[in-house]
């Protein structure tokens, strides 16, 4: 049996997309909700949009990829208010772990890119009484 530990500012988390299951929420929705302008009005909606060939533009090589990810890591990523001040900090930390593969990160990984929130900041967010958007230690 594994004995639980307080999270700290090096503790990894990650987006826990069992938590959306179980949550009755839908991760499709809300990944439709991140994009740019641009590219909501490419997708009228998250449903027929699942998978995509796509091309990666370094190897050529052609896998089958999620329509809206790739549009936000391709395109959205891209803008420089996609990260910034004026979005939520977990909506921030959800970006960030889209468009990372949802590799773990820390806090203080995380503040590398949210530069102007503090990693303790960041932490007290994340392990709060409230899951945000499945982000969970991993």
């Amino acid at each position: 049996m594994a004995t639980w530990t307080r999270p700290t500012i090096d503790t990894k988390f990650h987006i826990d997309y069992e938590w959306w299951q179980t949550s009755g929420r839908s991760v499709r929705l809300y990944l439709l909700e991140q994009l740019c302008d641009e590219c909501k009005q490419r997708f009228a909606t998250h449903r027929e949009t699942e998978t995509v060939d796509w091309v990666n533009p370094d190897t050529g090589e052609v896998t089958e990829e999620d329509a809206l990810l790739q549009c936000l890591k391709q395109m959205c990523a891209q803008k420089p208010d996609f990260i910034d001040e004026r979005v939520p900090l977990t909506a921030a930390v959800f970006r960030i772990f889209l468009i990372n593969d949802n590799t773990p990160l820390s806090c203080q990984e995380l503040h590398k890119t949210i530069t102007w929130k503090l990693p303790e900041m960041i932490l007290s967010t994340l392990t709060g009484r409230t899951t945000y958007l499945g982000l969970r230690p991993a």
